[in-house]
């Protein structure tokens, strides 16, 4: 698919339920994985002592499909969007989606660089520190989960 026009990005942060924790983690990122795969999705996913930071990448009108569904998962609350827009290409050309967890520090630093919004669409796009902070995160990692 050369959905080059259309591509966006979105960044949030969450806080998981009670529900979420690292054994239930590898069957939800399966089935994320499958779903992105089917609607050209991509990103990367962080987990930090019930703390969500996800950057998901793609296509419109899917990537705000597959938002609107996380905001109502009851898995996450305190749903944030952090930054949301255009792109060019990819980030994470070749992720159906990458996890790792990282430290609570870790997800404040990257969170430190973005402007809390509401929605998406009302952010500037994030400084370019934060994609230097998880390019570099992002060649740590050897083999998604």
């Amino acid at each position: 698919m050369n959905d080059s026009l259309s591509l966006h990005y979105l960044i949030y942060r969450s806080q998981a339920s009670r529900a979420v924790h690292e054994v239930t983690l590898p069957p939800l990122l399966r089935k994320a994985r499958q779903y992105n795969q089917a609607n050209f999705l991509g990103g990367l996913l962080l987990y930090a002592r019930d703390q969500f930071l996800q950057v998901l990448e793609g296509p419109e009108p899917a990537l705000s499909q597959l938002y609107t569904r996380i905001k109502a998962d009851p898995r996450h609350f305190a749903v944030r969007t952090l930054a949301y827009g255009p792109i060019e290409e990819r980030a994470f050309p070749d992720w159906r989606m990458a996890y790792a967890p990282v430290t609570h520090s870790f997800i404040e630093k990257a969170t430190g660089f973005l402007p809390l919004a509401a929605a998406p669409g009302l952010t500037a796009h994030p400084a370019p520190e934060l994609f230097e902070l998880l390019r570099g995160f992002v060649q740590g990692v050897r083999q998604p989960l």
